[in-house]
């Protein structure tokens, strides 16, 4: 399994490619700075540096900026039309639980492949406690580092990417009768929760955390507790 470190120009390139990026979809979408800030939690200082490839960009803050600014998330790294959609969605805690998430997926995929935190730092020329940071979810992960891991893994960066974030951009899909039967058989309030579009991110996140096994998901649990208590 091959171990390269991340080239530093190669890093610098990358970070002001996709900030041109982020920049061009927020001007496109008509927000400010602060306004992008504002929904990330941020300043609005830390989104300008981003988008000048001054500071590194975490994967759950793009897929926050794409339903900001009704982007598809893989516009940041590729060509592609971009389609409107009108759906508001609870973009600080999305991102939260993406980071989460991508914490414990790293880790899985470390553990299945048999590597160690210090394996991965020096991968990517970090400390072994930064790994540990990603990996619970107390720090976001850089995308460059993200996809360096990817890549040393052997695995699509899409292992990572959270598709089904936002609606289905390509066509209508009509439900089926045995599909309505089914839908109506549930309690109401059940059926209000998914009528709702912007409850998508938590029903997608339910069956993202049904294909983890059980030792993943008492670790997300052991993680999740670190920050509620």
């Amino acid at each position: 399994m091959a171990s390269p470190k991340i080239s530093t120009e190669a890093a610098a390139l990358r970070r002001k490619i996709i900030g041109v990026k982020i920049r061009h979809a927020r001007s496109r979408a008509g927000l400010g700075v602060t306004e992008v800030g504002d929904a990330l939690g941020v300043p609005a200082t830390v989104i300008t540096e981003i988008e000048l490839g001054q500071r590194h960009v975490s994967l759950p803050q793009l897929e926050a900026m794409s339903l900001i600014f009704n982007v598809p998330v893989n516009y940041f790294w590729s060509e592609g039309a971009i389609k409107e959609t009108a759906v508001e969605f609870p973009v600080r805690e999305a991102m939260a639980i993406r980071q989460r998430i991508i914490g414990v997926l790293l880790r899985q995929a470390r553990t299945e492949a048999g590597r160690t935190e210090h394996d991965l730092a020096n991968v990517l020329g970090v400390s072994a406690g930064a790994i540990s940071d990603y990996e619970f979810g107390r720090a976001p992960i850089p995308l460059q580092e993200l996809e360096a891991l990817a890549d040393y893994f052997n695995l699509p960066l899409s292992y990572f990417i959270d598709e089904g974030i936002t609606p289905h951009l390509n066509g209508h899909h009509d439900p089926t009768l045995n599909e309505i039967a089914d839908f109506s058989q549930l309690p109401k309030d059940v059926r209000e929760f998914l009528s709702n579009p912007a409850n998508l991110l938590y029903v997608n996140i339910a069956m993202k955390l049904s294909e983890l096994s059980a030792d993943t998901l008492r670790s997300l649990a052991e993680g999740l507790l670190e920050v509620t208590y």
